[in-house]
């Protein structure tokens, strides 16, 4: 790349930068509206430092045959065939379900999906290993699925279908929450039952016609969900009830904020008790993050992006989730779809734009974790503890970085493929700037966005490679800053190099950005 073409993409970039205030958490009070909640949250640090997450999926799916044919979090809507409404992919997928369960499991209406329950024991569950081994391997918080589409809550819950009444026998969220309490983890939940009626409609052509089992396959609520009040004002008490028990530090929706239709109010009375519970159990600090997927107003929530990255800096902090395995969330017999050097490439370039990683692993129905997932995330968790320096508590620089890898923004659209040498990705903490080569270089590393023609950073006294204690010998060029490499390398992927910033180049206050 020229010069002229990086001062252009710096340009591009620093336009963002163009006002500084400071950082201030006032103990606002919200109101069940979209402009009070809008107008008043603030992300919280602690969400911003921890940069790296784990997700997961957990329940009645896991019990299902690992050697099953579809891997994927919508069996229990497949598994009764096509209906009305149905996209052509949903309907060619549901009818290779439904015959695989009928041959493998019988008939429908013998055995349909509540007939997975007691299959579902969680016999090997234990939530203060699993959450050490989280902690050890460098994840700051966890989020495990509280409920899904399937309607079956993980908690001792008003809905009588959850894993305390049956299954298990066991208040799941309240052992993952003792257990991040205990590791000084955050706590987190993901809710998804917004959607059940919709999800399980084609039930009520089996099981779910049977009035004993309406309460669970929802046959007793309209399809269209959203503008059912009777069952939006449910899904507000369920999800209310997750707040004031178990009090989550993070609150996933796999979607939008529900329960705002037409003249409902659901969705903001809850954004609004969650935020203000919040600063009540901390002193008057906002310490909530909503994660929703859209909405008419990204500053109400702190966006996620399923198995997506972004393009450029965002102006506000955000959030990918993407599957440890090949697909699915829940667990299935199958290979990882990530190999750690992506995985890792991903989180630098998600945090040097701002983001978190909420990766997500798939318990085994006993409550195990696969060796495939562990193996991965222990490659993860070594690298972070070489250079999680540049990871944790950092912002992003005036750029995000440089090279020829280019990220496409949104959904489905993640990064599946090896970065480059050439791709360089910037952090800043504590006055030092860390550029990571995304890939392990076989000769000098050449950064173009530090070269001496461009003043975005003073002089470079001395230049450090993380988990390295050799002596990095660099020059500075018109061109680009030329790093030679230390004999022995740290990584046999990403590498960080960790430089002192000139002071004059240092924001003083936190910076707000303009989206």
């Amino acid at each position: 790349m020229k010069s002229g073409k990086v001062c252009q993409l710096i340009f591009a970039n620093l336009f963002l930068f163009s006002q500084f205030i400071p950082q201030k958490i006032t103990a606002q009070k919200f109101e069940p509206n979209l402009k009070s909640i809008a107008e008043n949250y603030q992300c919280p640090e602690w969400f911003r430092d921890a940069k790296f997450g784990i997700f997961m999926h957990w329940g009645i799916m896991s019990a299902i045959d690992e050697n099953r044919q579809y891997g994927g979090s919508w069996y229990a809507k497949y598994m009764y065939g096509p209906g009305e409404g149905d996209s052509k992919k949903d309907s060619i997928g549901a009818a290779k379900v439904m015959a695989w369960h009928i041959k493998r499991y019988g008939d429908l209406n013998k055995f349909g999906y509540k007939d997975f329950i007691p299959l579902f024991k969680a016999e090997k569950w234990n939530p203060d290993s699993l959450v050490g081994f989280y902690k050890e391997i460098g994840a700051k918080y966890i989020v495990p699925v509280a409920v899904h589409h399937d309607n079956f809550d993980m908690y001792k819950s008003m809905n009588p279908w959850n894993s305390y009444n049956m299954g298990p026998h066991k208040d799941i969220l309240k052992g993952w929450k003792e257990a991040a309490d205990k590791y000084g983890m955050r706590f987190g939940v993901s809710s998804h039952v917004d959607r059940a009626p919709y999800f399980l409609k084609t039930a009520r052509k089996y099981d779910g016609a049977d009035p004993k089992y309406a309460d669970f396959y929802c046959s007793n609520y309209k399809i269209d969900f959203e503008k059912d009040d009777k069952w939006m004002k449910y899904w507000f008490m369920r999800t209310k009830e997750i707040i004031d028990n178990y009090k989550p530090d993070l609150i996933y929706f796999d979607g939008g904020l529900p329960g705002n239709q037409g003249k409902m109010n659901y969705g903001y009375e809850l954004a609004a008790h969650y935020y203000n519970e919040s600063m009540k159990n901390h002193n008057g600090k906002l310490e909530a993050v909503l994660n929703l997927k859209y909405g008419p107003d990204k500053r109400a929530f702190v966006w996620d992006i399923e198995r997506g990255q972004l393009e450029f800096l965002r102006a506000d902090p955000w959030q990918t989730d993407t599957d440890i395995q090949r697909s699915g969330w829940f667990y299935w017999k199958c290979d990882n779809g990530f190999t750690a050097d992506i995985l890792v490439g991903n989180l630098i370039d998600i945090v040097s734009k701002n983001g978190n990683l909420l990766l997500n692993v798939g318990l085994r129905s006993d409550g195990t974790l696969p060796e495939n997932q562990i193996a991965l995330l222990r490659e993860i968790g070594a690298w972070l503890k070489v250079n999680g320096e540049g990871i944790y508590g950092t912002r992003p620089w005036f750029v995000y970085g440089e090279g020829p890898t280019k990220t496409q923004a949104g959904s489905f659209k993640e990064q599946r493929n090896s970065y480059t040498a050439q791709d360089i990705r910037f952090t800043t903490k504590g006055g030092y700037l860390y550029a990571f080569v995304l890939n392990t270089p076989t000769k000098e590393v050449s950064i173009k966005s530090l070269s001496s023609t461009l003043t975005l950073i003073g002089k470079i006294n001395e230049i450090q490679m993380l988990g390295s204690n050799e002596k990095i010998k660099f020059e500075r060029t018109a061109d680009a800053l030329i790093i030679q490499l230390p004999s022995t390398l740290p990584s046999n992927y990403a590498l960080c190099f960790k430089m002192k910033l000139d002071e004059t180049n240092v924001p003083t206050y936190e910076v707000k950005l303009k989206e």
